[in-house]
């Protein structure tokens, strides 16, 4: 019993640490530093990112919502290259769930405006534009969810991402604009004025949020899975 109790707990314990190594460093498109600056970002030192979407070949919006929609806030993160043949690494933050039907998800006020964008080529952030004497509305425009649009923020739109999530994505800073209005209606990628819907998108991966469980709860979680094990062989035994 005693065998088989600790290899039950040890194949326990490699199952998780396999899960979170996966999780938290297979991912290619952001290394460690990429993933410290997200989070001083987010304002939360202790988080976790689990890819919960990688773009494949012939990938459609659709396998973007299926994979997504519903699980809590997000990154998107995606290599974009601009009709120079330039490539940045954009994304966004994404506080509320993706969906496939609402289209423009609205936040009316500044408590309610908490998402970002991203240049982690250029170390650029932009958030959501807060109400002051100037902009009142622009800001509401958090996101836009539909069935036949990849990951898509602000009204511009801010970052799009088309349909077959690749061809003709662009970027135009509208509700995602410093106070004083300086980048309205410029790229996020390369900072230059909009002339069209030139960006080609690459790799792409979506990333769920979570905080990253303390060392105590991680004991407890393998002492559950033991005692489980336990239960089990004993149930087994004739």
């Amino acid at each position: 019993m005693q065998a088989h109790f600790k290899g039950v707990a040890s194949a326990c314990l490699s199952a998780l640490l396999l899960a979170w190594g996966q999780s938290a460093w297979a991912d290619d498109l952001l290394n460690d530093g990429h993933r410290a600056i997200l989070a001083s970002w987010l304002g939360q030192a202790d988080v976790g990112l689990s890819n919960i979407y990688t773009k494949q070949t012939g990938d459609t919006s659709a396998d973007f919502h299926h994979a997504v929609d519903g699980r809590g806030r997000t990154f998107a993160v995606m290599e974009a290259t601009t009709s120079l043949g330039e490539t940045f690494l954009v994304g966004g933050y994404n506080p509320a769930s993706w969906d496939s039907v609402t289209g423009f998800r609205m936040t009316p006020t500044n408590a309610e405006r908490t998402a970002f964008l991203f240049n982690l080529t250029t170390g650029e952030l932009h958030r959501q534009t807060l109400i002051n004497h100037v902009f009142d509305t622009v800001g509401a425009y958090q996101t836009y969810n539909d069935i036949n649009y990849g990951p898509t923020f602000g009204w511009g739109h801010d970052l799009f991402v088309p349909q077959d999530l690749t061809n003709g994505g662009f970027s135009l800073l509208y509700s995602y604009i410093e106070p004083d209005g300086a980048d309205f209606q410029t790229s996020l990628l390369d900072g230059r004025t909009y002339t069209g819907p030139d960006v080609t998108i690459g790799r792409m991966e979506i990333y769920a949020i979570a905080p990253v469980p303390e060392p105590g709860s991680i004991g407890m979680t393998l002492a559950g899975l033991g005692l489980l094990g336990m239960v089990a062989a004993r149930r087994r035994k004739p």
